[in-house]
């Protein structure tokens, strides 16, 4: 959310590290890169911590170069280097090993299954309740009028009005190539999908002389940004799509890659909180697109 806010941010540190294995806008920002390992690099516990009752493994299928740490290793040195090394490991190898002991597998032999699994359960409710200070399904919250909230929750950060100045109401969804901002370097993907898009309504588009890959600009009353067209009849004429997280790779690290030219989150407002749910709105957009 308000990514000018978060450049701001990040220009205000006085030290600022980053591990990557990419030059991204963040980097670009950082007094200090470490190369980072691939998650093709070292043993990893896929999904580990998720409620799912499954975990996965990940084993290491080549070693990293000499230089490139996977995360959890420089977590790991980086506590020990700070006087904190009962809390860490000697290797960082051991960590998996010791998250799978009550298994009573090594990783290895985790590797070799592939997969642990919980025994399936269902209404575990009747046994231990619900994980809310009542033990039940709470329609009204019972801490709320301690915590200074209405007892059903409401959303504060209503649809901003359209008008005729910004008639649309803007939202966004994530394409399958990419991961929220990672990935733009992958060539493979880049060829499937090479420019941020914009889907709109055919009918919509021909109001406004547009036609499918024009470019053209998002407005809003917190400025503008700029897409490729994709039409599509499957969008409500009222509203347009746009693809969330865009920097472009290709123009380099003197302005950051472009981090605002496309960015769906320079148009979001991280000032209008919900404060019961501490996020803030970000669709209903109202907008209106021209062409570049």
């Amino acid at each position: 959310m308000d990514s000018r806010e978060t450049v701001r941010a990040l220009k205000s540190l006085d030290f600022l590290v980053v591990s990557d294995l990419f030059m991204t806008p963040t980097t670009a920002l950082a007094d200090v890169v470490l190369p980072a390992a691939t998650v093709l690099e070292f043993n990893d516990i896929g999904h580990y911590g998720l409620g799912h009752g499954y975990i996965l493994s990940r084993p290491r299928v080549v070693e990293p170069p000499p230089q490139c740490w996977p995360d959890i290793k420089i977590l790991n040195e980086l506590g020990k280097a700070l006087g904190l090394g009962k809390y860490w490991f000697d290797d960082y190898e051991e960590i998996p090993e010791e998250i799978l002991r009550p298994s009573g597998l090594t990783y290895a032999q985790f590797a070799e299954r592939g997969m642990l699994k919980s025994e399936r359960r269902y209404r575990k409710y009747l046994e231990k309740g619900f994980a809310t200070p009542t033990g039940k399904v709470e329609l009204a919250l019972s801490k709320a009028e301690e915590m200074g909230f209405p007892l059903l929750p409401e959303f504060e950060c209503l649809p901003e009005e359209l008008t005729d100045e910004f008639p649309l109401v803007l939202t966004s969804a994530k394409p399958a190539e990419f991961l929220c901002s990672s990935n733009r370097r992958i060539e493979a993907l880049r060829k499937r999908r090479p420019d941020p898009l914009l889907t709109v309504h055919p009918d919509t588009a021909r109001e406004s002389g547009i036609v499918e890959g024009d470019e053209v600009y998002v407005i809003t009353r917190r400025g503008q940004i700029t897409f490729r067209i994709h039409l599509w009849d499957g969008v409500d004429p009222r509203v347009v799509c746009a693809d969330p997280c865009w920097w472009l790779p290709e123009t380099g690290p003197e302005n950051l890659f472009s981090w605002d030219r496309s960015n769906f989150n320079v148009l979001t407002d991280g000032a209008k909180l919900g404060k019961a749910f501490g996020t803030p709105n970000l669709r209903a957009i109202a907008c209106r697109i021209s062409k570049v």
